[in-house]
């Protein structure tokens, strides 16, 4: 099993390079390569991560190479949402960061708005709302002016998410519901499952499973047609925790299988961190603790290869990070490893306890 899947990335590599070697070689110049390499690699972000990023390096080397800061700033972009999607927060961040100041420079209204909501995604991740919201509706105000509903609905959707998460159930449904009527209007299948999903997600916080779960699976529907492998696995993360609430496990493990294939095929890491929670929680409803122990493990193994990562400082050499914000970085990822090989510790006493306690209690039930 293992020697197929490596082939089949290798072969999905070697498809994503021969494609760059030979047809993008072709076109006029470097600024020319370097938008049809983005469009590429965007179209592939749900789909496939690892090609994505392939065309996402290509890209941004032909806009270095073109010095044209509107390719610069798309290449940008890009990278910065794939590092997003990838759990690599720090590093998106920069990335957008760098973007925004080149649509600044160019008075690009659509490059700062798309930008803006980029980085509001990130503060959100970051758990720095307020921060969030602002840009967002920094953001709305921006695509308003320009009667862009497309992203206007994204927006709206994102600012439900930020009510959502500050507790204002009722709020967040009334945007997504209103981010809804947008997408349907303009029959755009994304947008329309980014909303039913979190119009679910409402449903779930008030403990309507079944409603919950509907629009969970209308989501999940979109995402299987349009083959975006990743937001799949969303979905099938909100499927399983729905399915486990309503007592449902065995369709619970059929979800959380699903989503550990596609997690695994895809590097998801933030996929598989939420789906070895969920099954944690499915093998102690089934009472077999040394599974739930198994996937404990993968869990803590998967959130500190996350960490580690998130806060890799090797930026590529047209940015320029000083040395002092290099030991800043490196400071808050040793204190980030201190506190999870802290709780990995207590887990560790937690379950010993555990395990002594149904040992005894086996050894009592014999006398």
């Amino acid at each position: 099993m293992f020697l197929t899947i490596n082939s089949v990335s290798l072969l999905i590599a070697q498809e994503a390079d021969s494609l760059i070697q030979f047809h993008y070689a072709s076109l006029p110049d470097d600024s020319s390569k370097a938008i049809e390499l983005y469009k590429k690699g965007f179209e592939e972000r749900n789909k496939n991560i690892k090609e994505a990023f392939i065309y996402a390096n290509a890209c941004e080397n032909s806009a270095i190479n073109s010095k044209n800061n509107y390719a610069i700033a798309k290449a940008n972009n890009l990278l910065g949402i794939l590092y997003f999607k990838t759990g690599k927060l720090s590093k998106a961040e920069h990335y957008h960061d760098y973007a925004l100041s080149i649509w600044e420079q160019l008075n690009n209204k659509e490059g700062i708005g798309l930008t803006l909501i980029n980085l509001g995604n990130i503060f959100s991740d970051k758990n720095q709302k307020e921060n969030a919201e602002q840009v967002y509706l920094e953001a709305l105000n921006i695509f308003n002016e320009l009667k862009n509903y497309k992203q206007k609905a994204n927006a709206l959707n994102n600012i439900g998410i930020i009510k959502f998460e500050n507790g204002n159930i009722s709020v967040a449904k009334h945007y997504f519901e209103n981010a809804y009527q947008l997408a349907e209007q303009l029959n755009d299948y994304e947008l329309k499952a980014f909303c039913l999903n979190n119009i679910g997600a409402a449903y779930e916080r008030e403990k309507k499973w079944n409603e919950a779960w509907a629009y969970y699976d209308d989501a999940r529907e979109l995402r299987e047609l349009m083959d975006n492998q990743t937001d799949l696995v969303d979905s099938y993360i909100n499927l399983a925790s729905v399915s486990l609430e309503n007592k449902k496990t065995e369709q619970a493990k059929g979800y959380i299988s699903k989503g550990i294939t596609i997690s695994n095929e895809q590097d998801y890491a933030e996929g598989k961190i939420a789906l070895y929670e969920l099954n944690i929680k499915f093998f102690l409803t089934k009472n077999e603790p040394d599974s739930a122990l198994h996937y404990q493990k993968l869990f803590y193994e998967e959130k500190l290869k996350l960490v580690s990562e998130e806060e890799d400082v090797s930026f590529n050499s047209n940015n320029n990070i000083d040395v002092k914000t290099l030991e800043e970085k490196i400071t808050t990822l040793e204190n980030k490893n201190y506190v999870l090989y802290y709780w990995i510790g207590v887990l560790i006493v937690f379950l010993v306890m555990i395990t002594y306690l149904l040992f005894k209690q086996k050894n009592e039930q014999k006398r």
